[in-house]
């Protein structure tokens, strides 16, 4: 949870700027277009909070709060969340709400704009919420908005992978029904899912993001777009079933679009933060479209090789920094994320000392996670 909030502000004085445009970006520095200083998160960690907040405090109706445990998945208690934040400032690092995506923002007038005067509170929630499904559902709408915040339904539900794919999928839909925009999330989830499972288990082997490509490659995709970008063709040659994890690299190297990418980049980077040079834009965008959101943040995860590294990478990239960097972040710091002194090569290093040092409201972030 930190991880998002980090990145997001690391990326925020990047948003809406063209890549290569301005100076690269190590440390926390003031939001120009916004007039914030340093360290300020925005929307996509607000609203990963409100989520969090919602699947933790969540109380059925009629409940006793003070007799066992609240929490649960609820879409009108989500929706009333992102409500408080859009009108008040709710979980949001400065106390109001100074930007929101545009599907979002309709959605959430539709929600508050509910009439219930002639009906049950239920029946109007329930029109708003097939409003929503039915006016935002066309490609116009497949912004990341729904992706940015979704690390929360893999921490809270990773025993249980049925139960994970489909409120993930139901947690996009309150703002973002298209189905592209629904298996997107599954698919992040899915990842958060796999790396729960495997730090908290018996490992027999080591995993290796090899082993997390497979996973991805593997996802019984439906949406055509995040098939052909994220699992191998199905008219090349099968991964081969022994062999080194060098052979296995390689062979995905030559065969997975994703791993494709890489060489169309340059072969060395002239900057001495990062290893893998950022690629150009026309390889891998970084806009608010949820498919090169999740292209971009998972092309920065798997060509570079620390936290660190990759969040660099990530909200250099520009256009939508702080969001694929927000996303980038929950998944990088599930992935590399331990206590100081553990992996303090691979994820607490001097550099994200700095950037948590500099994170403005990091005890809100902590007492919501």
């Amino acid at each position: 949870m930190l991880a998002v909030a980090t990145v997001d502000a690391l990326g925020g004085p990047a948003e809406f700027r063209s890549r290569f445009s301005f100076p690269l970006i190590t440390s926390m520095v003031p939001n120009a277009h916004f007039g914030l200083p340093a360290g300020v998160w925005t929307d996509d960690t607000s609203m990963t909070l409100c989520l969090a907040r919602s699947l933790s405090t969540y109380a059925p109706p009629g409940a006793d709060s003070r007799v066992g445990k609240l929490g649960g998945f609820d879409e009108v208690h989500q929706l009333d969340m992102y409500s408080r934040w859009w009108k008040r400032g709710y979980l949001s690092a400065t106390g109001s709400c100074f930007d929101i995506g545009g599907t979002i923002q309709r959605a959430l007038f539709m929600w508050s704009n509910r009439n219930s005067a002639f009906s049950s509170e239920s029946k109007a929630n329930q029109r708003a919420l097939d409003r929503i499904k039915a006016e935002l559902d066309g490609d116009y709408c497949c912004g990341n908005g729904s992706l940015m915040r979704i690390l929360p339904i893999g921490l809270a539900y990773w025993r249980n992978e049925e139960m994970a794919r489909k409120y993930a999928y139901r947690s996009s839909e309150v703002t973002h029904p298209n189905k592209l925009c629904g298996e997107a999330c599954e698919v992040w989830t899915r990842l958060i899912l796999r790396i729960m499972n495997e730090a908290t288990g018996e490992m027999e082997k080591k995993f290796t993001k090899l082993d997390l490509l497979t996973e991805m490659a593997g996802f019984p995709y439906t949406q055509t777009k995040l098939r052909d970008i994220l699992a191998l063709p199905s008219s090349g040659s099968p991964p081969p079933n022994t062999g080194t994890d060098v052979e296995l690299e390689e062979y995905y190297r030559a065969h997975h679009p994703l791993l494709a990418l890489i060489p169309q980049s340059s072969t060395k980077s002239n900057s001495p933060f990062l290893t893998s040079p950022i690629p150009p834009t026309n390889t891998v965008p970084s806009t608010g479209y949820v498919l090169h959101t999740l292209v971009a943040a998972l092309y920065a995860f798997f060509t570079t090789r620390t936290f660190e590294e990759g969040a660099i990478m990530v909200v250099n990239m520009g256009d939508d920094a702080d969001t694929v960097g927000a996303v980038y972040g929950g998944l990088a710091g599930c992935w590399y994320g331990g206590e100081r002194g553990s992996e303090r090569e691979l994820f607490w290093t001097p550099k994200v000392d700095e950037w948590m040092g500099g994170l403005v409201k990091k005890e809100l972030v902590e007492e919501v996670a």
